[in-house]
């Protein structure tokens, strides 16, 4: 078995991670979308702790990469797609309310401006060549074209009922968050504050423990090392991705692959 470095391990921020340029994408057959209300509910109470104590800062996990290997700029999320995804949502509600600001005609050119860079900063680049849109977060097979269609461009779907469940919890997901944001009548009320919420508290004070991988091998020495010690992976998604690997080069791996399956 190849040895690799399991302290290559930062701490980082979501802004951190979608604000650099990078691109993350969930590999085709890592599950949908799954997190539910439960999973929405606990995040947000744990956002509006950090909305009233300015000191504070959250710990949302292991989240684990591994390098495209052609590329510095792009990752496969083995270990993370729920929070990310849900994050980036988050940041979609808030440019939602904004958009909202602009439609009322206030403050208009300030929170147009304002919408813009967030949306750059955390949902989609512009290529300086090429000047097309790139998605910082790209989804599996089942869950992209709705997330870069409806979600990202604020368009709300023809018929729901008929969406996959999986993107019909995206859509409720994004439901919830810009329901909840309604509750925070003094941030949605101004278009600095919406932006303030989301660069100083969800961008920034949300951190992970952010692991790089060059393989599937060591995904799963990583998975295997972490679940030693009681940090909860999920098992599911990292599972598959061994499967695949395994069945294109064999392999033979050694300990156990017992898991607890988590979804935060």
């Amino acid at each position: 078995m190849a040895r690799i470095n399991l302290l290559d391990t930062r701490t980082t921020s979501f802004g951190d991670l979608i604000g650099n340029g990078k691109i993350y994408r969930v590999p085709p057959f890592q599950r949908d979308y799954s997190w539910n209300e439960e999973n929405w509910e606990d995040l947000w109470q744990d956002i509006l702790v950090l909305y009233s104590n300015s000191d504070s800062s959250h710990y949302m996990g292991a989240l684990v990469l591994q390098s495209s290997g052609t590329s510095d700029k792009e990752f496969t999320i083995i270990d993370g797609q729920q929070r990310l995804a849900t994050l980036s949502i988050i940041a979609i509600a808030v440019i939602e309310k904004i958009q909202n600001l602009v439609e009322r005609e206030e403050k208009k050119e300030a929170n147009q401006e304002r919408q813009e860079i967030l949306k750059r900063t955390y949902l989609s680049d512009r290529d300086p060549r090429s000047l097309r849109y790139s998605s910082k977060i790209l989804l599996n097979e089942n869950n992209n074209d709705f997330y870069q269609s409806n979600l990202i461009n604020l368009r709300k779907p023809l018929n729901i009922r008929s969406l996959s469940k999986s993107n019909q919890l995206l859509w409720q997901a994004f439901q919830y968050f810009s329901n909840n944001l309604e509750g925070l009548q003094d941030v949605v009320k101004s278009g600095e504050k919406l932006a303030e919420f989301l660069t100083d508290i969800v961008a920034q004070r949300l951190l992970f423990i952010q692991i790089n991988v060059e393989d599937e091998l060591n995904a799963y020495t990583v998975f295997e090392t972490l679940n030693a010690r009681g940090i909860e992976l999920s098992s599911t998604d990292l599972l598959k991705k061994l499967l695949v690997f395994s069945l294109s080069r064999p392999r033979r791996f050694t300990g156990s692959a017992k898991a607890v399956e988590k979804n935060y």
